[in-house]
């Protein structure tokens, strides 16, 4: 059966009633009323604009929400139960606009999560936006956008467009998770710190609130789904709502080549087994939408043909310093315990390339590169083997074998991508991998002579 999930904030009663019945929902989302339980927060993104956001704006903003809500309120089941239908009703200003495109938002959200999504929208009679800001700035010389996570690639994309004089806006998606936001903040003070006239930053806060005693119920932290696919989707609303609103063209929007391939580590991870947050397809599909919304905006990615080492040793190695760009944070797990985990793709993937960049190693919760045996049977260690196989496969077999190994490559091509550039650039990555394994890790670099 499929789980509905409905925004009841701004929803006339009737048609609540005749259209999304909330007696048969499974989650009511609330992000602005007295029992709400989540909260999204544009007062800064806001002050940092020129001019307001438009209605269809505030619309965009809602939509990604709603969708970011319902992917975390709905877990994963395991096996064939990991893939989920989700019915979904939204309250929206311009609802023509949301009823004539629904089918291409859809296709979107299912590329991008591998969920079966089903869509409805009802209109906004209950219009309790915030305030527009009393304050503007009265020169806005922004000349792009760049969406800025926490994470080192999107600090990579910064240091990019700075050290080039461009002037982006930089836009973050504050989550509730502490961490994170601490390693925002700390590559905020980073970018200002370095570049301290060069830059304008704005946040938008979005996240579940379940403290307050009147909130509507929402599952608790540890009854969430962890993969949080649709976070991306949140991310370049955001970015494409800052340069339409300024009427900017250029939204940026950073990962490094290896995940936004995002080739299954083998065939038991193929769909959203694998993360799909900066798939070209998906960004084509949101570009779409933006265009038919009458938006110039387009985001694009790009970092698409280097890996995490090369965005590290290019970019932030020239003008930052080891410590700055250490306190970004990757981990999946990032929150949960004292330090990054270790054993996630990610970290899997920041170690392997800090140290590639010849920056020195970090301290993590497990010592999997040191030590693989020691985690055998766990997550951790299936992780390292199935990136292990990768490169080997991808060092060992022709550009004609590798089309025939991921499917997903031609997918890619049809998406406009150069798919010889992005075999060469997992081969560098590989290459990167070896290379670290047989000076550093020798019990790791014998699992790749296995695999």
């Amino acid at each position: 059966m499929p789980v509905r999930v409905l925004q009841i904030e701004g929803a006339d009663d009737s048609d609540l009633v005749g259209l999304c019945n909330p007696e048969g929902a499974d989650w009511l989302l609330d992000w602005r009323s007295p029992r709400r339980n989540a909260t999204i927060t544009l007062t800064e993104l806001q002050q940092h604009l020129p001019a307001p956001l438009s209605p269809l704006a505030r619309d965009f903003v809602d939509v990604a929400t709603g969708i970011f809500l319902a992917d975390i309120a709905v877990p994963r089941g395991r096996n064939e139960q990991w893939v989920r239908d989700i019915e979904l009703c939204l309250v929206v200003r311009e609802l023509d606009f949301w009823q004539a495109n629904a089918g291409l938002l859809i296709g979107l959200v299912q590329r991008l999560t591998g969920d079966n999504f089903t869509l409805a929208f009802l209109p906004r009679t209950d219009e309790t936006d915030e305030p527009a800001a009393d304050e503007r700035p009265a020169n806005f010389e922004a000349d792009c956008v760049s969406l800025l996570s926490g994470g080192v690639d999107s600090l990579a994309g910064a240091a990019m467009l700075l050290e080039a004089k461009r002037r982006p806006h930089l836009v973050l998606h504050y989550s509730g998770n502490p961490t994170v936001r601490q390693a925002q903040d700390s590559v905020v003070t980073v970018l200002r710190n370095n570049w301290p006239a060069s830059h304008v930053t704005s946040a938008v806060h979005a996240a579940p609130e379940t403290s307050r005693e009147q909130a509507l119920p929402y599952p608790q932290p540890e009854e969430r789904e962890d993969s949080r696919r649709a976070r991306s989707l949140l991310f370049m609303v955001l970015g494409a709502v800052a340069a339409a609103t300024t009427g900017l063209e250029e939204v940026y929007l950073p990962e490094n080549g290896v995940l936004t391939a995002a080739l299954p580590l083998t065939r038991a991870r193929i769909g959203s087994f694998s993360t799909r947050s900066t798939d070209p397809g998906v960004i084509n599909q949101f570009n779409t939408l933006c265009e038919q919304a009458g938006w110039s905006c387009r985001v694009q990615n790009p970092f698409i043909y280097q890996t995490k080492a090369e965005l590290i040793s290019d970019f932030l190695r020239p003008v930052l310093s080891p410590l700055d760009i250490q306190k970004t944070v990757s981990c999946w797990m990032a929150g949960r315990q004292h330090r990054q985990c270790g054993g996630c793709i990610p970290c899997l993937l920041r170690r392997l390339s800090m140290l590639a960049a010849g920056l020195p190693d970090e301290a993590y919760m497990m010592d999997l590169l040191g030590d693989p045996l020691a985690h055998s049977g766990t997550d951790a260690f299936t992780n390292l083997v199935d990136l292990l196989t990768q490169v080997s496969t991808v060092l060992a077999h022709t550009d004609e074998e590798l089309l025939m190994e991921y499917p997903r490559l031609l997918d890619l091509a049809m998406s406009g991508v150069a798919v010889e550039e992005v075999l060469g650039m997992l081969r560098r990555f590989g290459g990167e991998v070896k290379q670290v394994l047989t000076t550093d890790f020798l019990a790791a670099a014998s699992l790749l002579e296995v695999v």
